[in-house]
């Protein structure tokens, strides 16, 4: 249900759908069923290329008429993410030393991010994972940067674009070991 709220304007196939929720596709499937029962999603046909053919399948998106979208978008929000175990999870991979989270944590879906990590010797394949756990948990896709402190400090320094939108805009800090944020 997350998935279909947070990508209100997607059409995904029960392969995206299993893929993107991490479940199998049985679970999707039966998953499928029921939300399309009460109403919050419909079928649609997509068409998708795959080696240079185009494949029309079944695909499921947000029921437009669905009324209880935004109430339940803000329940799930404030229920399933828990920011201070979004700092532990991140900060594993690597010597952060700067979490924030904006955007979708702040209720604003236009802001350009929702994580900005800053950090050295991140592990790239642990936070791809890390941030594939999140994108499932929470049903939508991050937006997200992750900078060397040392580009960060210079980025900071000439009063970067997309980091004074975060600074300017809601947003809260998660870590800040260097002061970046005062």
């Amino acid at each position: 249900m997350k998935l279909f709220l947070f990508s209100p304007e997607d059409t995904l196939t029960r392969v995206e759908i299993a893929a993107r929720a991490r479940v199998s596709k049985r679970e999707a499937q039966r998953e499928l069923r029921l939300l399309k029962s009460v109403g919050v999603i419909r079928e649609r046909v997509v068409t998708r290329e795959a080696d240079g053919r185009k494949r029309r399948s079944p695909g499921f998106g947000l029921h437009p008429d669905f009324v209880h979208a935004q109430a339940f978008r803000d329940l799930f929000l404030s229920v399933s993410v828990d920011r201070r175990d979004i700092a532990k999870r991140i900060a594993r991979h690597g010597k952060v030393q700067l979490i924030v989270a904006a955007g979708l944590f702040q209720n604003d879906e236009e802001g350009r991010l929702d994580l900005l990590v800053v950090g050295d010797d991140i592990k790239d394949r642990g936070m791809k994972g890390t941030i594939a756990d999140l994108e499932a948990e929470i049903g939508r896709q991050l937006r997200y940067a992750i900078f060397p402190t040392a580009d960060f400090r210079y980025r900071l320094g000439m009063c970067d674009r997309l980091v004074r939108d975060i600074f300017d805009y809601p947003h809260e800090v998660l870590v800040d070991r260097q002061g970046f944020a005062s």
